[in-house]
């Protein structure tokens, strides 16, 4: 395990995040919750999802959608050699070139949108791509606003500051909401979209501006790009922007294909998904972020040791949350999806569609939370390189998968074939990363992950015994009915998961219980004694 001292650092930064990220999810959910309640799910939701396609693209074509984790390692260097200024030098030429390459990106991306929709959405019928066409060219400018606000987050992250930037999710979500709420009586799903405008400028760019510039940044226009730090950004940012994500290509392969297929399908796998990332990002994307800054510094400084022992410890820890919460979501995926969606105007046959979708999508929870850490695993040793050809080649491998499952299995099938890919990515990146870093460990975390699994699935059956006695006598197709069946089977299956671990020595549920106990205690006391 990592220092004392640097694991509450980094159990601080991971708290905060899962506190910001816990409510950006769950206002994600909200989001999500008010396109169902004010729309419903039929061809115009499914339009408006496919307009996220293009916008999506062109955000990962600068940097691979993910400009911070590329710009973090080459801001850390410059802070651990004590140059500051020489940072905020390449932070104002990292900035300059992205206004440069943006601008003309969105001018050619508006202008030939009709085009591009027609390929990358092409199931849609004559009215439903002018919709996607008219929705998506109302979505572009809002890109200008994320990217350049993404690198103001990467600075923030890069000094340990992660508050601010994890509202920008926040921010984002309440401006579609309002847009929802407000527009969508009078402009239909086209509120959404200038919400979702509104989001990104101001918790994207208004709000990083606002936490980037308490750090002391400062912003001169500059064409440095002869610059060693910048040519390192690039060095690392160029392989992504030209390979193919497996996380990103599975967002577009499941539109595309669920375009063919029968209308609302598109809707149903957005929502599941959706439900699915809310303990996902609480959990997978705080550990991932929030240890992130710190493995960068410790390939800077040369600590290999510590760098193998803090990856293996928050895989350890993502593995010991997201298994447990996906066995759970999958036997109770119908009761979840009909105390979220029931009252909306969404019909009987979407509940139990999405319902369906999102049991398949768990199945692969804990290797999206996985994959998200060991990629910047990567990262933190600057080497892009190898997760972005290996998502490449996984991605092209995947195309017949996507195409089988959604022809024989329809939107069952596209959940399912995403959580096969995702799980074969997370197993080869895993490998790859601990020969890489010569991790000694690694058989001791597969070791780790059989026993969670054994326990999951023990406790799963079980779990999945009581759902069926309860819901023979429990009315649970309402919101009420629902929370009575979720409660119990849920407390059922935490105690018996703890049993089985205990029974088969897995060291970490202790170990976390140990931690978990005495901070609760400490918390609960004051509240005693004033009470």
């Amino acid at each position: 395990m990592p220092s004392e001292g640097l694991s509450r650092q980094i159990l601080k930064s991971i708290g905060i995040l899962m506190g910001a990220l816990l409510l950006s999810r769950l206002l994600g959910f909200a989001r999500e919750w008010t396109v169902a309640h004010q729309m419903g799910s039929n061809s115009i939701t499914d339009a408006y999802y496919a307009a996220f396609m293009l916008p999506d693209f062109l955000t990962y074509m600068v940097a691979g959608g993910s400009l911070e984790i590329f710009f973090i390692p080459v801001f850390a260097k410059y802070i651990a050699e004590k140059k500051e200024e020489e940072a905020w030098h390449l932070f104002s030429t990292v900035l300059t070139f992205m206004i440069i390459l943006l601008l003309p990106l969105l001018v050619l991306a508006e202008i030939f949108t009709p085009h591009i929709v027609r390929i990358i959405a092409p199931g849609f019928n004559p009215a439903g791509q002018a919709e996607v066409v008219f929705l998506t060219r109302l979505m572009l400018p809002g890109q200008f606003f994320f990217c350049l606000g993404v690198v103001m987050i990467a600075v923030q992250n890069a000094r340990a500051r992660f508050l601010i930037p994890a509202l920008a999710g926040v921010m984002y979500n309440i401006g579609i909401i309002l847009g929802g709420w407000l527009l969508s009586p009078r402009i239909g799903i086209t509120g959404f979209a200038i919400g979702l405008l509104a989001g990104l400028f101001f918790g994207y760019f208004v709000l990083q501006v606002s936490g980037a510039w308490k750090l002391g940044a400062h912003f001169h226009p500059n064409f440095d790009f002869s610059h060693p730090g910048f040519r390192l950004f690039l060095k690392l940012a160029i392989p992504v922007m030209l390979a193919l994500s497996t996380v990103a290509m599975d967002e577009w392969l499941l539109r595309y294909f669920a375009s063919f297929l029968q209308a609302a399908s598109i809707t149903w796998l957005v929502f599941a998904k959706v439900l699915m990332r809310v303990p996902l990002a609480v959990v997978g994307q705080a550990v991932g972020t929030g240890s992130y800054p710190f493995l960068a510094r410790m390939h800077a400084e040369g600590k290999f040791v510590e760098f193998n022992r803090t990856l293996n410890h928050g895989i350890r820890g993502l593995i010991l949350m997201l298994a447990p919460i996906s066995t759970l979501a999958i036997v109770l995926h119908e009761p979840v999806v009909y105390f979220v969606f029931s009252h909306t105007r969404m019909k009987a046959g979407d509940i139990q569609a999405t319902a369906t979708c999102l049991a398949f999508f768990c199945v692969g929870m804990f290797a999206w939370g996985a994959q998200n850490l060991l990629s910047r695993g990567f990262y933190a040793i600057q080497d892009t390189m190898t997760p972005a050809i290996v998502g490449t080649v996984m991605t092209i491998v995947s195309l017949p998968v996507y195409w089988l499952f959604a022809r024989n299995w329809q939107h069952n099938g596209l959940a399912t074939a995403s959580s096969i890919c995702v799980i074969s990515y997370t197993a080869v990146v895993f490998f790859l990363l601990a020969r890489r870093t010569k991790n000694a460990e690694a058989p001791g975390v597969l070791a780790f992950f059989v026993k969670v699994a054994a326990v999951c699935v023990i406790s799963g059956l079980a779990c999945q015994r009581l759902g069926q006695w309860l819901q023979g006598r429990i009315a649970w197709q309402n919101p009420i009915g629902a929370l009575e069946l979720i409660v119990p089977v849920t407390v059922f299956g935490l105690v018996l998961m703890v049993l089985l671990a205990r029974i088969l020595n897995v060291e970490e549920f202790t170990v976390y219980c140990r931690k978990f106990l005495p901070w609760l205690r400490e918390r609960i006391q004051p509240s005693l004694v004033r009470f």
